[in-house]
């Protein structure tokens, strides 16, 4: 039944809508976190649009859409209509809500998921702690921790990292810091925290007696110490700023990739007494 159903929903995929519009919403699949985003892509961008969201269908024709339909920009949501995007050679794309997002093209910028480094290590400064341990894949995060080492050298904090290729890898990588770190920076990395990893970080901490400083607030609950989430919203009115600069006139190339600018800062209070912590001037 719902075979036939998304089979129905491809044949009523239309290639001329009855208005012309001028931004074509590619959405990977209906999820809260994306119809966050989109709503405040609508809440600051004032153009006309059009959302696809690509789970309703078995096989959507994008470039054939594009070409007939005429949008001007090109909204991708998710890392699925990001991937989608990238088909395009003729139209300007700007993204959001795509993890580790790395454009294949030059028409392309967006709105990432990482927050600048600086933030997070406001935290580890305001806390204290001057040996934090990070696992991360080199080929999703290597630039993004490099930054960080440099930032991490002039606040006196020493980042030890450790390199991992495959997820199962993350739990030996988190033994090897035994004894040598004050906290565990926890990265949005698919490689190095995947949920066969997840138990691992916590198990970890918990026997080193060290906080994890996370991405999102759900690590909290299972042991986590401070969270720094992104408002999905917020990135939302943050591409849609974009989306009116470039339907204003100024080109993709000149607006380079933007790091969420608002943070979620969450602790969980429990965890930071018992581990003898304190939060003062660390929130960023």
């Amino acid at each position: 039944m719902r075979i036939l159903r998304a089979l129905l929903l491809s044949l009523l995929l239309v290639p001329f809508p009855a208005v012309a519009y001028d931004v074509l919403v590619l959405q990977s699949l209906h999820e809260k976190g994306y119809d966050e985003a989109v709503r405040g892509l609508k809440r600051s961008c004032q153009a006309s649009m059009r959302t696809l969201v690509l789970s309703d269908y078995l096989e959507a024709d994008v470039v054939r859409i594009v070409r007939e339909e005429g949008p001007r920009l090109v909204v991708a949501v998710g890392d699925r209509a990001l991937a989608v995007a990238q088909r395009l050679r003729d139209r300007p794309v700007l993204y959001m809500m795509a993890l580790n997002a790395k454009p294949a093209r030059e028409l392309s910028t967006g709105v990432g998921m990482l927050h600048e480094p600086h933030r997070y290590l406001s935290v580890f400064d305001g806390l204290g702690v001057k040996r934090v341990g990070v696992v991360y894949d080199p080929a999703r995060s290597g630039g993004y921790v490099k930054r960080a080492q440099q930032l991490a050298r002039r606040l006196g904090i020493d980042l030890v990292v450790r390199e991992v290729h495959s997820a199962k890898e993350t739990p030996a990588m988190l033994e090897s810091l035994r004894g040598k770190v004050d906290a565990v920076w926890m990265l949005p990395d698919l490689t190095a925290v995947s949920p066969a990893s997840t138990e691992a970080y916590f198990l970890f901490a918990q026997g080193e007696r060290v906080p994890v400083v996370t991405f999102a607030e759900v690590y909290l609950s299972l042991g986590g110490a401070v969270a720094l989430g992104i408002d999905r919203f917020d990135i939302g009115r943050q591409l849609g700023e974009m989306a009116q600069s470039v339907l204003s006139g100024t080109s993709v190339e000149e607006l380079p990739t933007q790091a969420p600018r608002r943070a979620l800062f969450k602790a969980n209070d429990g965890v930071l007494r018992r581990l003898k912590l304190s939060l003062s001037g660390a929130a960023p």
